[in-house]
């Protein structure tokens, strides 16, 4: 007869076929998105008769228009960062679904030139534990709402600057110095607006740089 379990070595044994149903989901959404990735490039989805991906997606597959371009965004990232996550049987820590989208998310502000450091360090933190499974849900929301509070703040900057142009160029006795100064300042921060992620910072022109220029217009406008 054999020999009964323990709880204890019951919960070892279901842990163990839990972690390798958990890998095999893993494993699930990149093939998924590898073989999308195939009937796109390959224009493969012509065959069956349909005009483009998305039409394909949604009539064979049931798959709406944000979830194809999600698994294909996912795709063309681990192909450039991460290939060793699509050999046949990879090894090592593979991300959920959702946390890969958050490591993607986060590996392409990293790339942006125009970070500060204090937001570099933070990005490259909160990459380690989403490469370890160990960012929360609620951290990576956190950054992305400083993120668009950030593109907000930059947006109103850039349409107020511009406003400040447009009044000074009708000036007929604004000096050119003043109008090219101005310039200076919209240029910058339309480069930070475009920066990737729009969580770039103003390289080498602080807020205080901004203010006293911005001053210095509206005082000559009111003069």
């Amino acid at each position: 007869m054999p020999r009964r379990l323990s709880p204890a070595q019951r919960a070892v044994q279901i842990t163990f076929v839990l972690k390798g149903h958990l890998k095999n989901m893993q494993l699930a959404y990149l093939r998924a998105a590898a073989l999308l990735a195939r009937m796109r490039d390959e224009k493969l989805y012509r065959a069956l008769k349909h005009e483009s991906l998305e039409d394909y997606a949604d009539v064979r597959l049931g798959l709406q228009r944000a979830a194809l371009y999600r698994y294909l965004q996912i795709y063309d990232w681990v192909r450039e960062f991460h290939p060793a996550w699509l050999a046949r049987r990879p090894k090592g820590f593979i991300p959920e679904l959702t946390d890969a989208y958050a490591l993607m998310w986060i590996e392409r502000r990293l790339r942006d030139p125009h970070l500060g450091e204090a937001l570099r360090a933070e990005l490259e933190a909160m990459r380690r534990k989403a490469l370890a499974g160990r960012l929360s849900s609620r951290e990576f929301e956190e950054l992305r709402h400083r993120g668009r509070k950030r593109k907000t703040s930059l947006d109103a900057l850039l349409t107020g600057l511009r406003a400040l142009r447009r009044r000074a160029a009708a000036g007929s006795d604004i000096p050119a110095a003043i109008l090219d100064g101005l310039d200076g300042l919209i240029r910058q921060v339309q480069a930070a607006v475009d920066a990737a992620g729009h969580v770039a910072r103003l390289v080498g022109l602080p807020r205080s740089v901004l203010a006293r220029g911005a001053a210095r217009v509206a005082k000559s406008l009111r003069a």
